[in-house]
């Protein structure tokens, strides 16, 4: 098989996974409330939670995370892929319920169970915890984190893409309803540009989901989605800050995410000693 070949085919295959992805959201999508304390299983059965070892599916991760993002699922769904949950200073994200921090320590990955820790304040579906005592460190393989790292930071860049679309694709909605000055918002010059502006940014984070696994491409999207959510609240007005309008859901993680990264670039995702 040629190697352009391998490429459609991966390609063809990662979208496949997305829908799959998207079916099992749709079906389990809480009206109000949190998701399912199922959800990790559901998502399993398709093969989610072994993404993480798996270095030629990075694409399925990608594209799969776009579509939790644009449904606003637990973030825990994309940093299970890591192993344990992600650490900068003494805050740790996604816990779960035999909770691990994945920290950096001289150069070098390691996991350390959280003996101790308590509830922070963060953005809604983030779950952060400040880490009050950590366990003995047990070096990660280089070989290990190379792909777990890879596999999430493609997912991270899909979440966040995901993120982005939604929050899109509620905009355009209303401004395709709500009219002013004799026509509808839509048919206005500033907003379909501020509009298609945030569309660019959010259809080239998602085409680094699927295709690329490079910190710079996450160093990237937190800030490109962020502006291009900012821009949904500038064209929606004053409702697009209302608790009542879902907009601020999307917006507050994907800033929040942005911070993170940025944080996690600096310390966990740093090149490991071998360096690349």
């Amino acid at each position: 098989m040629s190697s352009t070949a391998g490429l459609t085919d991966g390609a063809v295959e990662a979208r496949a996974f997305a829908e799959s992805v998207a079916g099992v959201l749709d079906r389990h999508r809480p009206t109000s409330g949190p998701w399912p304390r199922d959800l990790a299983a559901r998502l399993d059965d398709l093969g989610w939670g072994t993404l993480g070892g798996e270095p030629e599916l990075v694409g399925c991760a990608g594209l799969g995370a776009v579509e939790l993002g644009r449904r606003a699922a637990p973030v825990s769904e994309v940093d299970r892929l890591l192993g344990g949950s992600p650490m900068t200073g003494e805050l740790l994200r996604s816990p779960g319920a035999e909770p691990s921090a994945l920290l950096r320590v001289d150069d070098r990955v390691v996991c350390r169970a959280v003996v101790r820790s308590v509830p922070a304040e963060s953005a809604g579906g983030l779950e952060v915890h400040r880490a009050l005592e950590l366990g003995p460190a047990v070096e990660v393989g280089d070989a290990v984190w190379l792909t777990a790292s890879a596999v999430w930071t493609a997912a991270m860049v899909g979440y966040l893409a995901g993120l982005g679309r939604a929050a899109l694709d509620m905009t355009v909605d209303y401004v395709g309803q709500r009219r002013a000055f004799g026509s509808t918002l839509a048919a206005l010059g500033p907003v379909q540009q501020l509009l298609a502006d945030a569309a660019t940014a959010v259809r080239g984070v998602q085409l680094l989901a699927g295709e690329a696994a490079d910190p710079d491409a996450l160093a990237y999207a937190g800030p490109a989605i962020t502006e291009a959510c900012a821009a949904c609240h500038q064209a929606t007005g004053a409702i697009g800050f209302t608790l009542e309008y879902p907009l601020h859901v999307y917006s507050q993680r994907a800033r929040a995410l942005a911070t993170w990264n940025d944080a996690l670039l600096d310390g966990l995702l740093s090149p490991i000693a071998a360096g690349a």
